[in-house]
């Protein structure tokens, strides 16, 4: 067996931009002669894939996954760069790919196995498995142009998992079927995974390339964003999309006011992880701070501090103050002041602080609405804004 399944180094691939279709003869001569424009789907791609490991590609539509998956099953040919792949491919990419549309679905089976080297007996012996695996009743004998893409994938998905591959592709088309065809395909490629077959998966399902891959790769724009644990890779994904969020609420002007009399001034507002980096995105359940700098050029000396989170469609969650905690900050002529969380306790989505600096009497230093903005990611099928500690007891 090869020591490598997959090898990319330096992988770039181009494609030709079409052009709108000219209207004039002047605009069809022109045309010849001027440059064609070049669209970069991939560029200096390098990664390698262990056989028998499962490899997970995500990212952002239009970052390049269906492209490079097209270069790893061959049905497209890189610009630049080399690539190595080890065994057998069956790939399961775009709707239809691969089929006749005239053919049956049991005869497009018959062919696909034919052009992997399987012998009519080999594939007279699969193909019960297939048209079981399929489950699309009398349609496995009908022409495949008839076919739902639901079908499509059903059939896609069988005949790819059937034909004995030693590396398996499967693209984001899983996202097309019923949620019980999704766990019998969920269940196969766990399969693969025992049978130490290499797959890589590419899926916008973040929590699916948590649970099935060992290692796992970010494209961001044709580029490699990251590559690593599926944990590392996804939390850096996260960070990318939520900096760009941030970004566009800013531009939209959704930063909110902020007014005092600035006898104490906030100099930064920070939401840091677990490791103290500072962060856009955090882990329902895991630790976290919002951290406050400050400056104090008038030399007060009793200031209380306090945050308020939000839900981002208004509804609040928690606010809290050092004068309500029974907290005094000795107050400095320049400083930083954390309010550290255990546990960030809540369920999935988007989440607004405004940071507050006043005196005891709530009178506004530094009011800054919105301040801060975070989103907190996890696998929880809970319903609400936040996790509540409970057991059920039953007698």
């Amino acid at each position: 067996m090869s020591l490598i399944a997959i090898r990319a180094e330096h992988l770039s691939k181009n494609y030709k931009l079409r052009r709108e279709r000219t209207r004039t003869l002047k605009e069809t001569v022109l045309r010849q002669y001027a440059p064609a424009e070049q669209v970069q789907a991939l560029q200096d791609v390098s990664f390698a894939v262990a056989p028998g490991e499962s490899f997970g590609v995500v990212g952002a539509n239009g970052s390049g996954k269906s492209t490079l998956l097209k270069l790893l099953a061959g049905t497209a040919k890189p610009t630049s760069g080399t690539l190595e792949v080890n065994g057998r491919v069956t790939a399961l990419l775009e709707i239809g790919a691969g089929f006749h549309p005239d053919f049956s679905g049991r005869e497009n089976a018959y062919l696909n196995g034919s052009l992997l080297g399987l012998s009519r007996k080999e594939m007279d012996r699969t193909i019960p498995a297939i048209e079981e695996f399929a489950d699309i009743g009398r349609f496995f004998d009908a022409a495949v142009k008839t076919y739902s893409s639901g079908m499509y994938m059903r059939l896609g998905f069988a005949v790819a998992v059937h034909l004995e591959p030693d590396i398996l592709l499967v693209d984001e088309v899983l996202a097309v079927g019923d949620e019980y065809f999704q766990h019998k395909c969920f269940a196969k490629i766990s399969e693969f995974r025992a049978a130490k077959k290499t797959i890589v998966l590419v899926s916008h399902d973040l929590g699916a390339v948590a649970r099935l891959c060992e290692r796992a790769m970010w494209l961001d724009e044709g580029r490699v964003g990251a590559q690593g644990t599926p944990h590392d890779v996804i939390d850096a994904y996260h960070q990318k999309v939520g900096e760009k969020e941030q970004r566009e609420r800013a531009a939209r002007g959704e930063i909110g006011a902020r007014w005092g009399s600035k006898e104490i001034e906030i100099t930064s507002a920070r939401v840091l992880g677990p490791d103290g980096a500072e962060r856009v995105v955090l882990e329902s359940g895991r630790p976290a701070s919002i951290e406050i700098g400050y400056r104090n050029p008038k030399g007060v000396s009793d200031a209380v501090f306090g945050v308020y989170l939000y839900r981002d469609d208004g509804i609040g969650v928690f606010g809290t103050n050092t004068l309500i905690d029974r907290v005094t900050v000795p107050v400095q002529a320049e400083g930083v002041v954390r309010f550290a969380i255990e546990g960030v306790e809540l369920l999935p989505g988007g989440f607004d602080v405004d940071i507050g600096i006043t005196d005891p009497q709530d009178r506004a230093y530094d009011y800054h609405q919105k301040g801060v903005q975070f989103r907190v990611i996890g696998t929880s099928r809970e319903v609400g804004v936040a996790r509540l500690t409970h057991r059920w007891e039953f007698r």
